[in-house]
């Protein structure tokens, strides 16, 4: 272990089918055993930051249901220390349906959590594992919002996680240092990326970057404007690319305080994680092979 990050939000559980063709409308398609697989924005980010550091930890909901003990086994063995905001408490799973087809294009069904009142406070979450970043991907704003207020004051750079816009960010990003955003991510009153950019600056935060598949990430940065290019791969499966991208950017970001080669960096592996199905056979191969 070389570094301490600290990933809040989501955690789900993702049944995965890989498909020829999307489905047309009122058609049963057979297909092969899918995988059941953990993910969420920010599980998937931690699980990422282990891979390079052997370690990261995960501050997310689980509470007691069919899935604890599968989620429990599986970030045990990637490397994911996790406080369940939810422990001890019955909670409802977060599912999602995932689509596959097979140039690594999906589509996902799912639906959004509920609130969670949380069994640790984050003052005393951020005191244990004392992290020297942390990502946010925009759940449990209670909890979240409360979280970046005391890492600004404990000077914690904190990277926000920007997939589409819930209006729980408009307090969020109060605290906020750094934002990876999607495509698809547009305030109100934003319509192009030159918005974004000024709504971001606007809100005094210092980095930002929009990811948009595998074409250039542009980004803005107190250094310099500028795009970094996205390694082309043989694309099996895209799920989790993104979320991927965030928790290596967070290790490499503490290896080198270099914002755009944190993200070339990032971009590499998040490229490497597409060149394999499901989200987690990446994990057993060097992506500097």
């Amino acid at each position: 272990m070389k570094h301490k990050a600290l990933f809040v939000g989501l955690t789900t559980i993702d049944i995965q089918y890989f498909i020829d063709d999307m489905p047309v409308v009122n058609t049963k398609i057979k297909t092969g055993n899918p995988d059941i697989l953990v993910g969420g924005p920010a599980t998937n980010a931690a699980v990422a930051f282990a891979y390079l550091n052997k370690t990261a930890t995960l501050a997310s909901p689980a509470g007691l249901n069919a899935f604890s003990s599968f989620i429990d086994q599986d970030l045990n063995r990637v490397g994911v220390d996790h406080f369940d905001l939810a422990y001890g408490q019955e909670f409802e799973t977060i599912l999602a349906t995932v689509l596959t087809s097979k140039n690594g294009d999906r589509t996902i069904v799912t639906h959004n959590p509920k609130e969670v009142k949380s069994t640790i406070s984050p003052q005393k979450l951020i005191d244990l594992v004392k992290p020297q970043v942390v990502l946010i991907d925009g759940f449990y704003p209670e909890f979240s919002i409360e979280c970046v207020r005391i890492c600004r004051e404990k000077e914690i750079p904190v990277v926000a996680d920007c997939g589409s816009w819930k209006p729980q960010f408009a307090d969020l990003l109060n605290d906020v240092d750094i934002t990876i955003c999607s495509a698809d991510f547009m305030p109100p009153n934003c319509k192009t990326r030159e918005d974004l950019f000024d709504f971001m600056t606007a809100k005094n935060i210092h980095s930002v970057a929009i990811s948009n598949g595998g074409a250039e990430i542009e980004f803005l940065s107190k250094e310099k404007k500028g795009s970094v290019k996205v390694p082309e791969v043989k694309v099996m499966d895209t799920l989790g690319a993104g979320d991927f991208l965030h928790g290596a950017f967070c290790y490499y970001l503490l290896e080198n305080t270099d914002f755009e080669k944190a993200l070339q960096n990032a971009a590499f592996l998040a490229s490497f994680t597409c060149s394999f199905e499901g989200t987690r056979k990446w994990l057993n191969f060097n992506h500097n092979a």
